[in-house]
């Protein structure tokens, strides 16, 4: 690994690390925001908008990355976020800390950036493995974000949760203005459709809070049937403009390339069940013995049987890097997949022991990570150089949409038959619910497996293909 390459990681490591504590450092002031604001609902704006800001970002900074200076647009989005956290941490009102949470949701484009600017300065054949190393560190920041935001919370105010965030974003902007090297920016295309922006940012928007707040307002509330409707009609207005479009600001184009559907698919279905997980392992293990399901653990012991799940990932990572280099796609894929899927099936059978569930922890942690890991380095090799952000942000908005999709449908399979709590409060999942959502996220992981198995090119094809992407790259 050459001097440069661990100077462009390191960068992108820490610029990373800033996007994951802005994500998981809110959940540990929740309480106390609630607390001092009173407003639950308005409260959940300040993690609502600051994801929907990120998903949207993700897909047009990544674009915008690969049209001008992916470093320069990395710079700006740092600020932009550093912004945002100095207004949450300096605001006195809750709609001061939602304000600010919307601007911190910019720094969600600095995932498909980072990847962009490792496609630029890291050898493709290596790509993978520093892909590894980024999901890795991605996944264990987040364990790390909640933990630091909790001691902040015990020892200082909320307002210190917002200006820590402020400092880890000014070490990033430094590092990466010194690590990462200033190619050379590209001019704007004459003809590009900037209305693709315009009619694709609402369009998202509008389907992602519907799909947020339906718990609160019903299917059938005019409220989401009015934001579903918005949501369709500007998608409809959306593709057609693209299709249209000589130069297309998003090419949904893209999709026509077998590699890269089947990766937007296999993201799909990861949204839909693994990204549950949370969810329904949470509930699991600190509900009562007394009902029939769960194991009675404290929210703490909870936690820390959970933890293996992403210190995983810093072995998964750039394991997977390397298998998927010297295995190939399918293979990785479905060792992945159908790993995962087992680690499932195994929890229905036997989810009664902490020292099991520990075991599941780090299997699906593995698992999980290492096709993390897998489906974006796949993304990263098969869209074109100069579409690299754009590609890993259609990743990352396509998993928030069905994550929200599949939230839903988590919710609503463990409320599907319920038990009252050992003191007669609560209504909570009975030990068939819980074997019904896990076979359901069972099913879901293993479906990805099941699509490239299906529909995958040969190994020799796909190599073929690869090797002639790299080359055109160079």
């Amino acid at each position: 690994m050459s001097r440069s390459s661990i100077k462009v990681t390191a960068a992108v490591l820490i610029a990373e690390v800033l996007s994951m504590i802005e994500i998981t450092m809110i959940y540990a002031a929740m309480r106390v925001l609630v607390e001092d604001f009173g407003s639950p609902g308005a409260i959940s704006w300040a993690i609502t908008g600051f994801l929907l800001v990120s998903a949207i970002s993700a897909v047009l900074f990544g674009r915008l990355g690969d049209m001008f200076n992916r470093k320069r647009l990395l710079l700006w989005v740092i600020v932009i976020s550093i912004v945002g956290s100095l207004i949450s941490g300096f605001s006195s009102t809750i709609t001061g800390v939602v304000v600010g949470r919307c601007v911190q949701g910019v720094a969600g484009g600095i995932f498909p950036l980072c990847i962009g600017v490792l496609r630029e300065n890291i050898d493709i054949r290596k790509l993978p493995i520093f892909i590894g190393f980024l999901s890795g560190v991605m996944s264990v920041t987040g364990g790390v974000g909640l933990y630091l935001g909790g001691m902040i919370i015990d020892h200082l105010s909320w307002h210190w949760i917002f200006f820590t965030t402020a400092s880890i974003g000014v070490i990033a902007w430094i590092v990466v203005y010194i690590a990462i090297p200033d190619n050379a920016g590209k001019d704007p295309e004459p003809g590009t459709n900037y209305l693709g922006g315009l009619l694709f940012a609402p369009s998202v928007a509008f389907l992602l809070i519907a799909f947020t707040k339906v718990r609160d307002w019903g299917f059938a509330s005019p409220s989401v049937v009015t934001l579903l409707m918005l949501s369709m009609v500007l998608a409809v207005l959306w593709v057609r403009s693209e299709l249209k479009a000589e130069k297309p600001l998003l090419n949904v184009r893209l999709l026509l390339d077998r590699e890269i559907l089947l990766v937007v698919l296999a993201t799909g279905f990861f949204g839909l069940s693994w990204m549950q997980f949370g969810q329904t392992w949470s509930l699991f293990l600190q509900q009562s013995v007394d009902t029939g399901a769960g194991l009675g653990l404290s929210a703490s012991a909870a936690g820390l049987v959970m933890q293996p799940q992403s210190l995983m990932s810093l072995i998964a990572g750039p394991v997977a890097g390397w298998f998927l280099i010297r295995y190939g796609t399918r293979a990785s894929i479905l060792l992945g997949s159908f790993g995962l899927g087992a680690a499932w099936v195994a929890a229905i059978l036997k989810n009664d022991a902490v020292w099991f569930i520990l075991l599941l922890m780090i299997v699906m942690g593995f698992t999980s990570s290492f096709l993390v890991t897998v489906k974006v380095s796949i993304m990263a090799r098969a869209a074109p150089a100069h579409q690299t952000g754009e590609a890993i942000g259609m990743l990352t908005l396509v998993r928030s949409i069905f994550n929200s999709i599949g939230a839903l449908v988590v919710f609503f399979l463990l409320s599907s038959t319920t038990v009252t709590g050992p003191d007669g409060r609560g209504q909570f999942p009975s030990a068939a619910a819980y074997d019904i959502t896990m076979s359901y996220i069972a099913v879901g992981t293993l479906l990805i497996g099941v699509v490239y198995l299906v529909f995958h090119r040969s190994s020799r094809r796909v190599a073929s293909l690869e090797s002639s992407r790299s080359e055109s790259a160079t």
